[in-house]
C-alpha cells in the first residue's frame, strides 16, 4: 500500500538499476533511518505465511505436485493414467479423481483454460454438490479427450 501511494504522489520514478526505484529531487525518501535517493524494491514487500489449505472439493490429491523438484514423482501422462485408470475402483468415479487441483493443472496444458476446462471444473463442482437436483456428470466427449491424453481405452 505505501508504495502505491508513493508512485500515486509521484515520489518514486523509474530508475536505471532493475530492482531499485529512484525518489523524486523534490521527495526525501527515509530508508534504514537515512535519507536515500534509490529505494530497493525489496523495500516493500511483506513476507506473509503460507497456509495450507485444505477442500473437501479436491479429494483425492495424489497427483504429484508441480514444481516440486523435491519430488520422485512428476507430473506427467504416465501419472495421469495411473489416477484416471482407478476409475470404478475402490469406490472412485472418473469424476471423483479428476477432482484433484494438481491434476486440473497438468490437464491446462493440453486443454484449452477458456473453453475446456470451466465446464470440467463446473462439472465437478456440480458432483461434488449435495443437492441431488444437479447433475455432476461430465460431457462424454470431454471424458474421451482426458482418457486419450492420459493413453486409456476408454476406461472411464
Amino acid at each position: 500500500h505505501q508504495c502505491m501511494t508513493m508512485v500515486a504522489e509521484e515520489v518514486l520514478e523509474i530508475g536505471p538499476n532493475p530492482g531499485f526505484c529512484v525518489v523524486n529531487d523534490t521527495f526525501t525518501a527515509i530508508q534504514e533511518g537515512k535519507p536515500s535517493k534509490t529505494l530497493s524494491n525489496n523495500f516493500f514487500l511483506i513476507v506473509v505465511p503460507i497456509v495450507q489449505h485444505e477442500s473437501s472439493l479436491f479429494c483425492c490429491a495424489d497427483f504429484p505436485r508441480a514444481n516440486r523438484s523435491f519430488d520422485d514423482r512428476h507430473p506427467s501422462k504416465e501419472e495421469l493414467k495411473s489416477q484416471l485408470s482407478k476409475s470404478n475402483k475402490a469406490g472412485w468415479t472418473f469424476m471423483d479423481l479428476l477432482s484433484d487441483f494438481q491434476l486440473l493443472y497438468f490437464l491446462s496444458q493440453f486443454l484449452d483454460i477458456s473453453t475446456d476446462l470451466p465446464p470440467i471444473c463446473e462439472a465437478i463442482v456440480q458432483n461434488d454438490d449435495t443437492n441431488t437436483e444437479k447433475n455432476g456428470d461430465l460431457n462424454e466427449g470431454y471424458k474421451l479427450i482426458i482418457a486419450s491424453i492420459a493413453g486409456l481405452d476408454n476406461a472411464y
